[in-house]
């Protein structure tokens, strides 16, 4: 009886571990040519971009609650090209991604906004005003009410950033973390 415990338990040891390791390579390998201009993140970012002009699709006219409890509605960002971060407080790629914005934010300043939403529904605004002012950052923040640039867009992994050009169109999408080379360079060459 002895003998068969001993089986049954190096059995299940052997199998748990077969498991780990199948799980955990699905977390070690980013994608190949991912596009992210040599940015280094961890592995388990995935990276993608999806140009959208060609589909022309105008933004809606979206309200959102902001960290200061104001409401905006993304027309108030009309003739302005905006880069809104779909993102969490949680989110250690999104904290990663903070630095690349506040560059962009510095470089960019007059030609570009910057609009940082949390797509995690658990999240309130006091946390959002918290996380912003914690991490010392000059752009606005806010939930995704109503989780509308979540749905809109299907939104699964964060960071995800969408342009929304001069013209009240989305522009581009990108997932996962976003150098400050390729935005720049994107951005550059979206504008007159």
């Amino acid at each position: 009886m002895q003998t068969e415990k001993m089986l049954v338990l190096g059995f299940m040891v052997v199998l748990v571990s077969i498991g780990i390791l199948i799980g955990a390579s699905f977390l070690t390998f980013a994608p190949a040519g991912n596009g992210n201009g040599g940015t280094t993140t961890t592995s388990a970012t995935i990276y993608e971009d999806t140009y959208l002009e060609s589909l022309d699709l105008h933004v809606p006219d979206w309200n959102f609650l902001m960290s200061d409890d104001e409401l905006i509605s993304i027309q108030d960002y009309e003739g302005q090209f905006v880069v809104v971060d779909l993102m969490a407080t949680w989110c250690t790629t999104c904290a990663f991604q903070n630095g690349n914005f506040e560059t962009l934010y510095d470089n960019m300043a007059g030609d570009i906004e910057i609009l940082s939403l949390t797509v995690d529904v658990s999240e309130t605004v006091s946390m959002m005003a918290n996380y912003k002012s914690t991490k010392g950052l000059d752009w606005p923040h806010g939930l995704d009410t109503n989780r509308q640039f979540t749905n809109y867009f299907s939104v699964s992994t964060i960071p995800t950033i969408v342009v929304i050009d001069n013209e009240g169109r989305f522009r581009w999408m990108h997932i996962g973390i976003w150098s400050v080379d390729d935005m720049t360079q994107t951005l550059s060459a979206m504008m007159p």
